[in-house]
C-alpha cells in the first residue's frame, strides 16, 4: 500500500494546517482527445476560533518528476476555492476538502510521464506536486446567530453571507510526494487518457489471422504488457502475432516469408526486398524468440522498455506491411 506524504500549511512560521494527494486515487479522464490526469488534493485545515478562520483561497499547481531541482512535467494550472470557502478552518474540529486538480496533457507530455515511469524500476513509482496556496483570514458577516442581532453592513440580510479577505503575505508548502502502484496507473489512469487504445504508429490490421479474431486484439495484448512493465510478456506476445502471420502466408523454413511474399508481388530474383525483408524478418523473429529458449540466452538477457518498444513498432510495422 502507498504511503501517503502530509506537508504542512504553513503561514508566516505557524502551521496552519496539512496538505497531501492519494496515489491510489489517482485517475485518467478525457479519452484520446482531451486526456486529464486527475490529482486528488487534500487540504486539512487545523482548527482555528470562529473569529480567527482561516481558508485556502487559491491553489497553483504543477506536477513533477523531480523535486529537488524541479523538474515540471506539466504546464501549472490554478484553482479558486471561494464559492462556499470550502477549504476554511472550523472551530474544535479539522476540516477536509479535496480539490480535483486537473491537468490537460498533451501527447509530448504524456509520453514524457511514461518515459519517466517506464525508467523507474521501483513499485510503487513516484511523482510530486508543487503546490503554491493563497491562505487568508475571513470574516464573515449577515451571519444569524440565535438572539443576536446581525452587524450593520451596507448589504441587506436577503443577499446572503459575505466575507471580508485578508490575505497572508507568507505561505509555504513543500512538494508533495505522490506514489502510484503500477497496477493503479495501468487499471485507472493510462485507459482514461485513451493510451491503452492508441497506437505507436499509424498501422492497418488485417481481420482474422489463423484461429484468431483480429490481428489488432493480439497486437494489444503485446501494448498492455508494456504498458505494465512486463517487458518480457510484451516480447513473447509479438513473438505469437509474428507466428500467426507465418501461419497465415503458409511460410516455412524451405519457402520464408520473404519468398512468399516476393512470389506473391512478383520480385524477380535479386530484388533487393527479398534481402531486405527476409534480414528483417529474421532478426526480428530470433529476438522475440529469446523468452521461449532460456538455454539460448546469453546469461542475464532481459528486455527492457527500450527493447519492447522497438518490438512493438517492429512487429506493428511488419504487420502493417504483409497487409498491404
Amino acid at each position: 500500500m502507498p504511503q501517503i506524504n502530509k506537508q504542512h500549511i504553513t503561514v508566516g512560521n505557524r502551521s496552519a494546517g496539512d496538505a497531501w494527494v492519494d496515489g491510489g486515487a489517482l485517475r485518467g479522464e478525457g479519452g484520446a482527445l482531451h486526456p486529464q490526469l486527475v490529482v486528488p488534493l487534500t487540504i486539512q485545515m487545523a482548527p482555528m476560533q470562529a473569529d480567527a478562520m482561516l481558508a485556502v483561497v487559491a491553489v497553483r499547481a504543477s506536477l513533477l518528476t523531480h523535486a529537488t531541482p524541479p523538474a515540471l512535467v506539466t504546464k501549472p494550472i490554478s484553482e479558486v476555492l471561494i464559492e462556499g470557502f470550502p477549504a476554511r478552518s472550523l472551530p474544535q474540529v479539522a476540516h477536509d476538502h479535496t480539490v480535483a486538480l486537473r491537468f490537460f496533457l498533451s501527447g509530448a507530455e504524456l509520453e514524457a510521464l511514461e518515459r519517466h515511469r517506464h525508467g523507474l524500476s521501483a513499485d510503487p513509482f513516484q511523482l510530486y506536486l508543487g503546490v503554491d496556496a493563497v491562505v487568508a483570514g475571513l470574516r464573515t458577516f449577515n451571519q444569524l446567530e440565535p438572539g443576536a442581532a446581525p452587524e450593520e453592513t451596507p448589504w441587506h440580510m436577503h443577499f446572503g453571507m459575505f466575507s471580508q479577505l485578508m490575505p497572508f503575505w507568507h505561505v509555504r508548502i513543500e512538494p508533495l510526494w505522490i506514489t502510484i502502484e503500477r497496477s493503479t496507473w495501468v487499471r485507472e489512469v493510462l485507459p482514461g487518457l485513451g493510451y491503452d487504445r492508441s497506437r505507436l504508429v499509424e498501422i492497418g490490421f488485417p481481420p482474422p489471422l489463423p484461429d484468431h479474431p483480429s490481428a489488432a486484439s493480439e497486437w494489444d495484448k503485446a501494448r498492455r504488457a508494456f504498458d505494465g512493465q512486463r517487458y518480457a510478456d510484451c516480447v513473447s506476445e509479438c513473438r505469437d502475432l509474428l507466428a500467426m502471420w507465418q501461419s497465415q502466408l503458409g511460410a516455412t523454413k524451405q519457402q520464408r516469408v520473404a519468398a512468399v511474399i516476393g512470389a506473391k508481388r512478383g520480385w524477380p530474383p535479386g530484388d533487393g526486398r527479398l534481402a531486405f525483408l527476409d534480414a528483417v524478418w529474421k532478426a526480428t523473429t530470433d529476438l522475440v524468440n529469446l523468452p521461449h529458449h532460456p538455454e539460448g540466452q546469453v546469461a542475464d538477457q532481459r528486455f527492457d522498455a527500450a527493447d519492447a518498444r522497438l518490438l512493438l513498432l517492429l512487429t506493428a510495422s511488419l504487420s502493417a506491411y504483409l497487409r498491404e
